[in-house]
C-alpha cells in the first residue's frame, strides 16, 4: 500500500454495471467537497455496460480509473483502490449513492479532530430515494441472529437522525470513511468475501483489537440500494447464493470449527424452502444446496 499521503481523502468507487448511476454519484462528490483534498478512484470490475471508456470519456484525469479484467468483488475491488490510494483516508462510497452536503468535509473534519481516539470507520445516516432514513449501520452477525433472520425474527435496529457520534457495531458498506492507520492495524478486505459481509468482517476485526465504528451528525447521502443488481434473468438466484455463502463464510472464520457444524446443521434444515423455492430454477437451487453442503469455500466471481 503507498504510504506517501499527499492526498486527505481517497474516494474509492467500485463500479459494475452501474456506471449511469456512477456518473452522477462522482459529479456530487465534485460539487460539494471543498475543504479537504481528495482524489477520486474508481475500480472498474469488468463492467458488461462498457462503463470504464464512458467514465474515461466524461470525467478524463480528473479521476484515476481502475480496469480489472474481471469481477474481484466488492471488497477485492476496494483492496486494489485502496493499493493505489494516497490518502491519509479512504472513503468507500456506493456507486449508486448521491453526495446532497459537503459529507467528505465533516468526514475528514471530524476525524481529524478525533485523531487521538481509536477510530477505525466513520458513517452517517443515509437517506433512501424518499430521504427517509435508510440502512446505515446493524449489529454484527451471530449463528443465533441468522437462524432467527431465516423465520424473519432478528433484532432490527431503529433508524433514526443523531445529533451526536454513535458507536455501533458495524457500518454498512455503501459508505465507510476508514483511517489509513486504521487498515493498516487491521488489514483489507478478507478476499473470501466476493459480496456480501465483508464490511462485516472488516469491522469485526476492527471491534476485536478496540478500534470503534461509529456514525456521526452531519454528512447526508442518499443511498438508492441496489444500483448496480440490474434486474436480468438469474441474477437473483445469484445474489441469494453470494449472501448466504458469505454469511456461512462469516461464522465460520469467527465463531470456530465446532459452533459453525452445528450452526450449518440447523442453517440447512431451516433452508429446506430455499431447496424448492419455485421462483428460481431448479438447476439454481441445487446449486444453491450444494454450497450450503460444502461451505465454507472460497467464493469464485
Amino acid at each position: 500500500m503507498n504510504k506517501t499521503c499527499i492526498i486527505d481523502v481517497s474516494v474509492i468507487f467500485v463500479n459494475y454495471n452501474a456506471t449511469d448511476m456512477l456518473i452522477e454519484a462522482i459529479r456530487s462528490v465534485m460539487q460539494h467537497t471543498r475543504e479537504a483534498r481528495y482524489e477520486i478512484i474508481v475500480v472498474d470490475n469488468a463492467s458488461p455496460d462498457g462503463g470504464a471508456q464512458r467514465l474515461s470519456d466524461v470525467f478524463g484525469e480528473r479521476i484515476n480509473l481502475i480496469k480489472s479484467n474481471r469481477n474481484l468483488g466488492f471488497g477485492g475491488a476496494n483492496n486494489l483502490g485502496m493499493k493505489h490510494a494516497r490518502g491519509q483516508y479512504f472513503f468507500l462510497l456506493n456507486p449508486d449513492t448521491l453526495v446532497l452536503n459537503p459529507a467528505i468535509d465533516l468526514f475528514f473534519r471530524y476525524a481529524e479532530a478525533h485523531k487521538d481516539e481509536p477510530i477505525g470507520a466513520l458513517g452517517c445516516i443515509l437517506f433512501d430515494a424518499h430521504y427517509r432514513p435508510a440502512n446505515s449501520y446493524h449489529y454484527f452477525l451471530t449463528p443465533r441472529f441468522l437462524l432467527l433472520e431465516a423465520f424473519g425474527k432478528h433484532r432490527q435496529v431503529r433508524l433514526q437522525a443523531v445529533d451526536e457520534p454513535m458507536k455501533v457495531d458495524f457500518i454498512t458498506g455503501a459508505d465507510l470513511f476508514i483511517p489509513r492507520r486504521a487498515i493498516e492495524r487491521v488489514g483489507m478486505f478478507d478476499p473470501r468475501f466476493f459480496m456480501y459481509c465483508e464490511e462485516v468482517d472488516l469491522e469485526k476485526r476492527m471491534a476485536d483489537v478496540g478500534l470503534d465504528r461509529l456514525i456521526i451528525p452531519g454528512p447526508q447521502i442518499v443511498h438508492y440500494d441496489g444500483g448496480s443488481y440490474q434486474p436480468q434473468q438469474g441474477r437473483s438466484a445469484h445474489r441469494r447464493l453470494a449472501q448466504d455463502q458469505s454469511k456461512l463464510i462469516y461464522i465460520h472464520k469467527h465463531f470456530g470449527r465446532w459452533c459453525f457444524l452445528g450452526f450449518k446443521v440447523l442453517f440447512l434444515l431451516c433452508r429446506i424452502p430455499a431447496y424448492l423455492n419455485p421462483h428460481y430454477r431448479t438447476a439454481d437451487n441445487l446449486v444453491y444446496l450444494k454450497m450450503v453442503l460444502t461451505a465454507p469455500q472460497t467464493p469464485r466471481p
